[in-house]
């Protein structure tokens, strides 16, 4: 457990000693492909839905099936990786993931309905690895205490990584070669990337895997409970922004500049990250950080609704990321302070699956909301849902210790 007494290294010292790591630079590396299922997997099915079917609204309930799939699974695997090691669960759950999303494409192009589509991307989603939670699980081991802080922002920027060059390839795919052949590309990557980074860091099974366990697990702390919780109305924020910006680049030019503007989001993310990875505790102890970075968030988030050109869309979408890695990071940090023995893996599923769950029920909201009454309807929600978690932590702070 990280200590509020320990001193952090400040600056590039700080991420040039936790590259200096054995393993690091390989499970960043692995660990980015393994997880493109999830950085292209949003708008990857929100442009080929839409292009098959020529509605935002079920290509925005597909995806929210998507979602939901690793919402329901996550934890469940995470618990198992927790007392039986990587080796039986990483592998077959990519595949299974890699399988639905070349269902999806099959079903899409032989004109399946709704249906159909939603309960294959489903099943893509329910296969999808924590290979997130792995990976946050084992910073302790990788890293001394005095470099965690940043390794966790490293951690939360290798993901914004995923979602800079997922939409980003998925636009140019889809510019180029269609929707169809993003989806397959995150199959494909997602697959090779779980093989290797297991390989590289194959969990053996728990110490006691048969001991017996409160049926909470990982969720019996308190600080996770609140983190978690907030993290709904945030994740609600990401669905949004899923929706929100093809519908953007549809009213303007096309659905497809979706892509590079999502990598445009995550980019300012990314840049965030690393100046909180530079210069952590910039913003006092983590839980009131926590709470800083939420109000922040709401202030950067509102000039979307504002934007009138493409330019000003990829500036806003710049500045609206910018505090979503430091608050991963934070979040991070404070659930690795109060967690159960032998629940580590599932606690940072939870955190992830958090923001997932939120994700698919704004992008199921949004997308018909949008359908209905445009692009700016989705960047009112963008603005206001970071308000109603920052209003979860300020209202909980006593319980983020």
């Amino acid at each position: 457990m990280a200590s509020a007494t320990v001193e952090h290294s400040r600056g590039l010292a700080a991420y040039r000693k936790v590259f200096a790591a054995p393993r690091v630079r390989p499970l960043i590396l692995t660990g980015v492909l393994a997880r493109m299922p999830i950085g292209m997997g949003a708008v990857g099915l929100i442009l080929f839905i839409h292009g098959e079917t020529g509605s935002f609204g079920s290509a925005g309930i597909v995806t929210g099936a998507f979602t939901i799939g690793i919402g329901v699974t996550g934890p469940i695997l995470a618990r198992l990786i927790d007392r039986r090691g990587t080796r039986p669960v990483l592998v077959p759950g990519a595949l299974v993931t890699a399988a639905g999303l070349v269902v999806v494409v099959i079903l899409g192009k032989s004109g399946a309905g709704t249906l159909p589509l939603v309960v294959a991307a489903a099943i893509a989603g329910a296969g999808t690895p924590p290979v997130g939670g792995v990976l946050r699980q084992h910073w302790p081991q990788l890293v001394p205490p005095r470099e965690l802080e940043t390794a966790y922002a490293l951690d939360a920027v290798s993901m914004e990584a995923i979602f800079v060059s997922g939409p980003l390839l998925v636009g140019i795919l889809a510019a180029t070669a269609g929707p169809a052949v993003a989806l397959l590309a995150a199959a494909a990557l997602g697959a090779t990337g779980t093989i290797a980074f297991d390989r590289l860091l194959a969990l053996p099974p728990g110490s006691d895997p048969d001991a017996e366990r409160h049926w909470l697990g990982a969720m019996r702390s308190p600080t996770l409970a609140v983190l978690v919780f907030a993290g709904l109305p945030l994740g609600a924020c990401f669905g949004a922004i899923d929706v929100t910006l093809p519908a953007f680049g549809a009213h303007y030019a096309s659905s497809a500049l979706g892509g590079p503007l999502t990598a445009a989001l995550a980019s300012g993310s990314a840049l965030g990250g690393i100046a909180w990875g530079a210069r952590p505790g910039l913003l006092g102890p983590p839980r009131r950080a926590a709470v800083k970075l939420g109000g922040i968030m709401v202030l950067t988030c509102l000039p979307l609704m504002f934007a009138t050109a493409v330019p000003e869309m990829f500036v806003f979408a710049a500045l609206a990321g910018t505090c979503i890695a430091p608050q991963i990071s934070v979040r991070n940090n404070l659930a690795q302070t109060t967690l159960a023995a032998g629940t580590a893996t599932e606690a940072f599923t939870w955190l992830s699956l958090a923001s997932t769950i939120g994700a698919s029920g704004g992008a199921a909201v949004v997308g018909p909301l949008v359908e209905a009454h445009g692009w700016r309807a989705g960047a009112i929600c963008v603005a206001v849902m970071p308000a109603f978690a920052t209003a979860i932590l300020f209202l909980r702070r006593d319980l983020l210790s």
